[in-house]
């Protein structure tokens, strides 16, 4: 049988694309889709049609089918040829995989190191995995290549804000707002910005004029609050934590801050009261406790607060027995010690808004190293014995105990404090359970002789939250081979220490799943 000429069959394949492309641009999903396949029946490898038929998928909400056309897209794209790179980058930080999306568009832009796209892209999954130096340093690159680019701006401005610099997160905002003046999402990083930076008239008024441009922004409605409150315009942060409930009516944060302004107000039983109400649908609501416990104390119910809090009944502090295949606590420590000081991920800066003179790793709960599984095999088991005592201790009205988990799920990093490393008191509102385990301690700095230096304290609330009465506060000794358990709506913190040495810890949230 004669051969079809391959230059007729080339013309084809064109003739076949060129139709595809032309009913996707008009919207007939159906013959694009029908000539993509057509085209890479005849030409498998037909890197155009697919990255297209991915688009189309995508349009259409079949991601397991983008995905594919994506893979087979890179796996035949030219070594010059970046594009199919970027493609599925941006599908891996849409879906959440930020790691193999930094992989990805890094290998884009040895390609290409000027592709605005694949900067653009990298700079937000690297925002996104909490690395917001590294971001803002791919963030000025792009701009040094397109400085009128306002979306570039915005992804500086925020990844400015995110890595705590604060003073030049402003002047970012600024330069994205001369180019696009009423965008809120630009106004609302500044407005944060000058929150942090204790301008708070500025702040408010940045804020509002956000919120003005955007009257469906949760987030920005939360932001003003939270700068009214520490105005002391109670019934200016009460009046637009109310709209953001309106809003993100789920949304335990925004519930805890308008009770959380009652309070301030002078309304603990109002606070109280709220509190409750959000609590009888959602009892696992972290912020919720917290706050309802310090209005318990400012109305004057201590008793009923602390059985709240917990500081003695739901707080565990206890060494550890050494795994058999370790022999003793010393080895294992050692080990994990040499896990964390070599993970790939502790040489990057990882966004923490409380850790101060420190570094910490990425997501360890995926570690394949033996010495993590034992540790987290030994935290799942802990969890597991603490639910039995829990539910023994139930009397039907504690919400934290209520929502104990029959099944969850474990986040898990590490975290090295050098001299001066301390951490602001914090909570973890999106998690159930929370837990430390200490690995190391310096020789020097902490101890007997340093009083309670480097220790970890639990109870002492945040200035972000209102509390007329001064809250119960625990003191705990970070002993290598301690094993710390507590809600996670208690707040807690570690106090500086001065040292030539470090302390390494490694940290747990357990989610409800």
């Amino acid at each position: 049988m004669k051969r079809k000429d391959p230059s007729v069959r080339a013309q084809a394949i064109d003739n076949a694309f060129a139709a595809a492309a032309s009913a996707h641009q008009n919207g007939d999903h159906a013959t694009a889709k029908r000539l993509y396949r057509k085209v890479l029946k005849m030409q498998p490898h037909h890197v155009q049609a697919l990255r297209l038929s991915a688009a189309l998928a995508h349009e259409s909400g079949d991601f397991n089918k983008v995905e594919g056309f994506l893979n087979a897209a890179v796996r035949h794209s030219a070594v010059d040829d970046s594009g199919a790179l970027e493609d599925l980058g941006l599908l891996y930080i849409q879906s959440g995989r930020q790691e193999k999306a930094e992989s990805l568009l890094r290998r884009a832009i040895e390609i290409k190191p000027d592709s605005l796209p694949a900067l653009s892209r990298l700079g937000s999954a690297l925002l996104t995995c909490g690395r917001g130096s590294e971001s803002v340093e791919v963030f000025r690159r792009a701009q040094k290549l397109e400085p009128a680019n306002s979306e570039i701006g915005y992804g500086l401005a925020h990844a400015l804000l995110e890595s705590k610099n604060f003073e030049d997160a402003v002047l970012a905002s600024d330069n994205a707002l001369d180019l696009r003046p009423d965008d809120p999402a630009i106004l609302t990083i500044k407005g944060v910005a000058l929150h942090q930076l204790e301008r708070l008239e500025e702040a408010e008024e940045v804020l509002a004029r956000s919120t003005e441009l955007n009257t469906e922004d949760a987030n920005s409605l939360l932001h003003l609050g939270r700068v009214r409150l520490q105005r002391d315009n109670f019934q200016g942060a009460i009046s637009a934590f109310e709209q953001a409930a309106i809003l993100a009516p789920d949304l335990a944060t925004v519930h805890s801050q308008l009770a959380n302004a009652h309070a301030a107000k002078g309304s603990p039983e109002v606070a109280v009261e709220l509190c409750n109400k959000f609590l009888q649908q959602n009892p696992m609501s972290a912020a919720l406790v917290l706050v309802k416990a310090l209005a318990l104390r400012d109305a004057g119910k201590n008793d009923e607060a602390d059985i709240l809090l917990g500081q003695n009944t739901l707080v565990r502090a206890q060494q550890i027995t050494a795994p058999s295949r370790y022999g003793n606590l010393e080895k294992f420590n050692s080990a994990l010690e040499k896990m964390v000081r070599e993970h790939p991920s502790l040489a990057r800066t990882h966004t923490n808004r409380a850790t101060r003179h420190g570094v910490q790793t990425g997501s360890l709960s995926v570690d394949p190293s033996a010495e993590m599984q034992v540790l987290l095999n030994l935290i799942n088991g802990e969890v597991k014995r603490m639910l039995t005592e829990l539910r023994t201790l139930n009397s039907g009205d504690h919400p934290w105990i209520q929502g104990a988990p029959s099944r969850w799920s474990m986040n898990s990093w590490a975290v090295v404090l050098s001299d001066q490393g301390h951490q602001l008191s914090h909570i973890h509102p999106e998690a159930w359970m929370s837990a430390v385990y200490y690995v190391a301690t310096p020789e020097d700095g902490m101890g007997e002789s340093h009083g309670e230096d480097g220790w970890l304290e639990l109870g002492r609330p945040s200035d972000q939250l209102y509390a007329k009465m001064e809250t119960p506060v625990r003191s705990i000794q970070p002993t290598p081979g301690t094993l710390v358990i507590f809600p996670s709506y208690t707040f807690h913190r570690t106090k500086p220490f001065t040292s030539k040495g470090q302390r390494i810890s490694i940290s747990f949230d357990i989610f409800a799943t």
